[in-house]
């Protein structure tokens, strides 16, 4: 793993978990924060775990590319990480960082599979399901990234929208061959193709 560069922090499982947590509770103790797809700190502990065990460092960075919440970056030459931009999302929001986090994983099961995250077969249903559901993401697709990109992320934005489980499966099918065997899906699982 590369070092990380100057106004990033190394966040092991515990570190960038933790660090939500912290502030978390201790700057909303009194104030329930909305849960819409149920998000717990349990679920952005597992999929933290499941990216690092994958072989992507997380880390958390004071600086980052304008109008970037978070990013997934492999060079190729050991850099394979996961950037959370503390200036653009609220760490004490498991929300908001379950999003960035759901998002770049996508990424990250890109590069597994050296293709897509969602089967062909299933593309389809997950564009209609995202201009339904987000219309707008579906918009900033069309108008902000190249045609060769649309796909990509597509998928990373339509896993913003999905439950802890969805992620988590998808992420343990999409990497399997990356991940130790105590974190790779059971036998049976079909991999790119949406649980359910």
């Amino acid at each position: 793993m590369a070092a990380a560069p100057a106004g990033a922090t190394p966040a092991g499982r515990v570190a960038l978990a933790g660090l939500v947590a912290a502030t978390w509770l201790g700057c909303v103790a009194a104030v329930p924060v909305p849960q819409a797809r149920g998000v717990t700190l349990e679920d952005l502990r597992q999929l933290e775990n499941l990216i690092n065990a994958a072989g992507t460092e997380t880390v958390v960075a004071e600086v980052c590319p304008a109008n970037h919440a978070g990013y997934y970056e492999n060079d190729g030459r050991g850099r394979d990480r996961l950037v959370i931009c503390q200036h653009s999302v609220t760490l004490g929001d498991v929300e908001a960082v379950w999003e960035v986090m759901a998002h770049e994983a996508t990424h990250i099961m890109q590069a597994c599979t050296g293709a897509g995250a969602i089967a062909d077969a299933h593309l389809p249903a997950t564009y209609r399901e995202l201009k339904t559901l987000a219309p707008h993401y579906a918009k900033l697709i069309d108008t902000s990234y190249p045609s060769a990109d649309r796909r990509l992320e597509a998928e990373a934005f339509w896993m913003e929208l999905q439950p802890p489980t969805v992620v988590l499966e998808l992420f343990r099918r999409n990497c399997a061959p990356f991940l130790p065997a105590e974190f790779r899906p059971s036998a049976g699982s079909s991999t790119r193709r949406p649980p359910g």
